[in-house]
C-alpha cells in the first residue's frame, strides 16, 4: 500500500515544482499567519512583513478616533523558480515590474543552491537602481528548497501533526527531484519506548508497511525526552513471516537482504512477540541498521516526541563529514533540541 501525497509527482518542470512550492506556504499560511511570517522573516533579515490581520483600537483617524480597527498589510511576492544553476539577471529584474502599490515587495530566487555572489551583486545593483527611479522598496531574497524546508520545520511544533506530514512530503518531492541533494547526512528520530531495548539487540526498527518515510542515512531511536541510539541504515526491508518461519521479503531500499539481515528481523519480530505481545509478522518494514550506538541527544523543548522527526546532521553538529556512527553519537550528547 502506497501512501499518500500532498504534492505531485512523477514530472518536474519548473511550473510543477513552483505550484508545489506555493501549495507548501499557502498551507502554512491557511493553517497560521504568525507562523508564515516567521517563515518569511527568516528567509531575510532585512523583512520586517506584516501578514495577518492586524486588531487594534482606538487609533487616531484624521477627524476621529474609531473604537476599533481590522486592517490587513498588502504584500506580494514574485518568484522566481530555477531546477538548475541557470538565474538569469535579466530575467529576475525584469519582475521588478510585476509589483504596484503593495505595502511590502518581495523579489525571491528559488533554485537547489544558492545565486552565484557575482549574480547576486548584479541583481542587487539593479533592484536599488529600480526602487530610487520608482521610489519603491522591494527586497530580493535568493534561497533554496533546503533552506525552505529547514525554516517550515523550525517555525512549526512537533504537534503540528499535519504540517509535519506536509512538509515531509514536500521534502520527499524535492530529494527524488534532485532539487535537495541525497549525499547528506540526515536521521530520521522515532520513537521506541516499549521496544528500546529489543532494537539495540537486534539493530532493527519496524513500523507499519503503509507508513511512508524519505531519504534518511541514519536511524535515532528515543524514549524518555532523548534520543537514546543512533544507527547507519543499511536496508529498509518490507517483508512478511509465514508459519514456516521463512522471511518473505515483498521490497527492500537497498538491494537484496543479506541473511544477517533476515535473521536480525527473525529474531526481532520473536523479541516483540515474547516481551511485549505484539504480532509484527505481517505489513511491517524494518529499518536494518550497521549498529546502533547509544548516545544522549536530549530534547529540551516541551512535551515529548510526537511521531517522527528528521535532523539534518551537517546543520545541526556543523560539520561536513563524519568518521563513523560512533563519532557522530558522541557529538549529539553536546547538543540539544
Amino acid at each position: 500500500m502506497s501512501s499518500v501525497h500532498y504534492f505531485q509527482r512523477y514530472s518536474q518542470p519548473e511550473n510543477v515544482v513552483t505550484n508545489n512550492t506555493l501549495l507548501l506556504l499557502s498551507r502554512l499560511y491557511n493553517e497560521s499567519p504568525i507562523k508564515f511570517k516567521m517563515l518569511l522573516n527568516e528567509l531575510a533579515d532585512e523583512l520586517d512583513l506584516d501578514v495577518g490581520v492586524n486588531f487594534s483600537q482606538q487609533e487616531k483617524a484624521v477627524n476621529s478616533i474609531p473604537d476599533g480597527f481590522i486592517s490587513q498589510e498588502s504584500f506580494r511576492i514574485a518568484i522566481e523558480t530555477k531546477l538548475a544553476d541557470n538565474f538569469s539577471v535579466n530575467q529576475l529584474t525584469n519582475h521588478l515590474g510585476s509589483f504596484g502599490t503593495e505595502t511590502t515587495k518581495v523579489l525571491l530566487a528559488l533554485g537547489p543552491i544558492d545565486i552565484n555572489s557575482g549574480q547576486r551583486k548584479r541583481i542587487l545593483e539593479k533592484v536599488k537602481e529600480f526602487n530610487s527611479s520608482k521610489n519603491f522598496k522591494i527586497a530580493f531574497i535568493s534561497t533554496t528548497f533546503k533552506e525552505i524546508v529547514s525554516i517550515f520545520r523550525d517555525v512549526i511544533e512537533d504537534y503540528d501533526f499535519e504540517l509535519t506530514a506536509i512538509i515531509d512530503d514536500y521534502e520527499e518531492f524535492c530529494i527524488n527531484s534532485e532539487l535537495i541533494r541525497k549525499d547528506e547526512y540526515r536521521m530520521l528520530t522515532v520513537a521506541c519506548g516499549y521496544t528500546l531495548e529489543d532494537n539495540f539487540k537486534n539493530d532493527v526498527y519496524y513500523d507499519p508497511a503503509n507508513r511512508g518515510f524519505s531519504y534518511c542515512s541514519h536511524l535515532g531511536i528515543y524514549d524518555n525526552k532523548s534520543v537514546r541510539g543512533i544507527g547507519k541504515i543499511e536496508n529498509v526491508i518490507t517483508a512478511n513471516l509465514n508459519e514456516k518461519n521463512e522471511l518473505r521479503i515483498i521490497g527492500t531500499t537497498n538491494g537484496i537482504a543479506t541473511e544477517k539481515q533476515i535473521s536480525n528481523i527473525k529474531d526481532m519480530i520473536k523479541d516483540a512477540q515474547q516481551n511485549i505481545g505484539w504480532d509484527i509478522t505481517q505489513n511491517n518494514k524494518f529499518f536494518c541498521v550497521e549498529k546502533f550506538v547509544r548516545t544522549d541527544f536530549r530534547k529540551t523543548s516541551k512535551r515529548g516526541l510526537f511521531g517522527k522527526k528528521y535532523f539534518n546532521l551537517n546543520q545541526k553538529l556543523n560539520r561536513r563529514e563524519f568518521k563513523n556512527t560512533e563519532e557522530i553519537a558522541e557529538l549529539l550528547k553536546s547538543v540539544t533540541w
